[in-house]
């Protein structure tokens, strides 16, 4: 196994495979700032920054950015907008780096702008009838992206790998050994306190991937209250739940990335049921309460380890 660490969407990614060229793996990374170019909201010389600068007229963008911008819409619809790609009006306003809250007016504002049904892609011609409205995908596209890198490196002949895009797991074919990949499902504590292989749970994967979110990850508490980076497309303001976490197991990451954020603000009952009747779904959630519940098939599509 040979593998790359880099720095690339604001956190720390990780690619190991079995191969004798090493040339593949800087092929994926390369790919990775493909991504960048395409994706990021901020940069100023992507495709979605371009996209967003329009002002509502209708941008021809690269045929990949235009295609992944309609399936996240196909997410936005499935769990009714408590995914919406448009939330980025809002979550420009916040800083959870510098423990900075928006005024109230501010983020009533920034909502008018949010709406993911006004979107409309026609082939690679995007347009955002909203003129204000921001498109982040920030929400979704690790999930795209580890599927893609997997993907590559099937193309190349690897058989074997994992990739883990800042907690955001996707592997292959199991170890080279025929032992499954181990994915720890971490205990809901910020990483500043906590080692960051400290798990409570783990997930014997061969393929497929697991992706976590939580609120205990980029937030802060102001006078006695918690705010974290779980914005509610309706409120504007961090999600009111009684999920610290949600891990989604599924075989494209895409699945897996793409419902996380929506399951925490279901809250734990509705959570469970929506990912107990999804067929591509597998949910371990952890209540605000300390519970650990999952859906009844997750101990036949991977094996689920409690720790001690």
């Amino acid at each position: 196994m040979v593998s790359r660490n880099f720095f690339r969407f604001n956190t720390t990614n990780i690619i190991s495979a079995e191969t004798d060229n090493e040339d593949i793996l800087d092929e994926a990374v390369e790919w990775c700032d493909r991504y960048e170019l395409l994706f990021s909201r901020v940069d100023p010389a992507s495709e979605l920054f371009r996209l967003n600068s329009a002002e509502g007229r209708p941008t021809a963008v690269d045929a990949e950015l235009a295609a992944f911008i309609e399936t996240a819409l196909s997410y936005c619809r499935e769990v009714d907008g408590l995914f919406d790609v448009t939330m980025g009006s809002a979550t420009q306003l916040w800083n959870f780096k510098d423990c900075m809250i928006p005024a109230r007016d501010d983020v009533a504002a920034a909502l008018r702008h949010v709406d993911y049904r006004g979107v409309i892609v026609n082939d690679a011609v995007v347009t955002l009838r909203d003129p204000l409205a921001c498109v982040d995908l920030g929400g979704i596209a690790k999930g795209y992206i580890a599927d893609g890198i997997l993907a590559l490196l099937r193309e190349r002949g690897v058989e074997h790998a994992l990739v883990n895009l800042g907690g955001n797991v996707a592997v292959m074919g199991g170890k080279p050994d025929g032992a499954p990949w181990r994915v720890g499902v971490r205990r809901p504590l910020p990483s500043s306190s906590m080692p960051l292989l400290d798990s409570f749970a783990v997930l014997a994967l061969r393929d497929g991937s697991a992706v976590t979110s939580g609120i205990y990850e980029r937030a802060f508490e102001q006078d006695g209250k918690l705010y974290h980076h779980i914005l509610d497309p309706r409120t504007g303001f961090p999600a009111e739940t009684d999920l610290l976490s949600a891990t989604v197991v599924a075989q494209s990451s895409l699945d897996a990335d793409g419902y996380t954020t929506a399951l925490i603000m279901m809250g734990a009952d509705r959570a469970l049921a929506f990912a107990e009747q999804h067929p591509a779904l597998e949910a371990v959630l952890v209540t605000t309460e300390g519970d650990v519940l999952a859906t009844s098939g997750i101990g036949d599509r991977v094996l689920f380890e409690l720790l001690g």
